[in-house]
Formats: structure tokens, C-alpha cells, sequence
């Protein structure tokens, strides 16, 4: 995890299979689509989303090893005609603060997972890729890894978006555990396969 020290949490096939499933049930990828892998492959989130997911769902990938060299790219973006991407707010802002010209305008899907994606980030985006949608997700490795991702037609920032199709879950009270009014604050319980 990405929060802590390493949580060493084992991660079936199956997993991590329905998690690419009920992602592709949420965010509709064409078969003109090429996606951009820049995650590192060593945490879940960059192997089921940058590497097993493009697999699964028959996308064209160019991977760059290096999320941090923004201006690098951007120039990929533009030169393979990328339409997906996936990152950490961090190294999306890097590619739009980078970005020159109309290097990202092939952008249609952006995914931003692993922290809260910053209003400015949001802002830049719009300003430098206008056609692209911000796919904003919540997750943790546990659950391989997405959990929720708040739809890009209809994004509410400052949330976590809807639960995937195969989960289960609750907000309860942390200290009593009871379910708590919707609307209220809690804490998220998660179940699925």
C-alpha cells in the first residue's frame, strides 16, 4: 500500500480479474483507444490498470517507465495519438504543467487514482486536453486495487464516485458500527469476491 509500509496482501487471479471487469463495466473503452502505462508495475494499482486491464480489454499500450518526466510524456501523448490515461494526480500534473501546444488533445479518458486529485489538476486538464474526461477512482490494494470511480460524463469532485458492481459495502459509525444516514460520515465497509 501506498499509504503505509507494505501490507503483503495476496491477490488471487480471480481478484484482480473481476476488478477489470467491473472497471470496463464502468468506463467504456473503443477499440480506436490507446492507453498510456506510466505506473509502476510493482503496486496493484499499476499492474491490474496500466498492465492487465489494457490486456483484457484489447487496447493498443505504450508504456514509458518513468511517471516523473512530464515534457517526455506529453510528447508520447501526442506521437502515438494517446486516448487513455492512468496516474496519481502527481504525475498527471507533471504531464500538464510539461505539456506544450496541443499535445494532449488526443486525451479522452484521464484516470486519477492513489490520492485526491487537486482542483488545479482538474483546471490544467480542461485548459490543456479539452475533450478529455476525468475518471477520478478511489482504491486501496486489498480490494485489486479500485473500488469506486467517479463517472468522468458526471463527476462530482471531492467524492470517491459509486461502488463497483461487485462489491458490497456499508458506511458505518467507526466507534459503534452501526450504519450510519445517508449523507452522514463514516467509515466504508467493503465486501466482494
Amino acid at each position: 500500500g501506498s499509504e503505509s509500509l507494505p501490507k503483503a496482501v495476496p491477490l488471487t487471479h480471480a481478484n484482480l480479474l473481476v476488478n477489470m471487469r467491473d472497471c470496463l463495466r464502468v468506463i467504456h473503452i473503443g477499440k480506436n483507444d490507446r492507453f498510456l502505462g506510466i505506473l509502476p508495475p510493482f503496486h496493484s494499482f499499476g499492474i491490474n490498470v496500466t498492465m492487465a486491464f489494457p490486456l483484457c480489454a484489447g487496447i493498443p499500450m505504450v508504456y514509458h517507465p518513468t511517471p516523473t518526466e512530464g515534457g517526455l510524456l506529453a510528447r508520447l501523448i501526442e506521437a502515438y495519438q494517446v486516448t487513455v490515461l492512468a496516474g496519481t494526480p502527481t504525475f498527471l500534473n507533471g504531464i500538464l504543467r510539461a505539456a506544450s501546444g496541443n499535445a494532449l488533445e488526443t486525451l479522452r479518458i484521464v484516470i486519477s487514482g492513489a490520492e485526491k486529485c487537486p482542483a488545479a489538476v482538474r483546471a490544467a486538464l480542461t485548459q490543456k486536453a479539452s475533450r478529455a474526461m476525468m475518471w477520478e477512482g478511489y482504491g486501496i490494494t486489498e480490494c485489486s486495487p479500485v473500488v469506486s470511480i467517479n463517472d468522468g460524463r458526471a463527476s462530482r469532485p471531492g467524492t470517491i464516485g459509486k461502488i463497483l458492481p461487485s462489491l458490497s459495502h456499508a458506511i458505518v459509525h467507526p466507534e459503534t458500527g452501526r450504519r450510519v444516514a445517508t449523507g452522514q460520515v463514516g467509515l466504508l465497509l467493503l465486501r466482494g469476491p
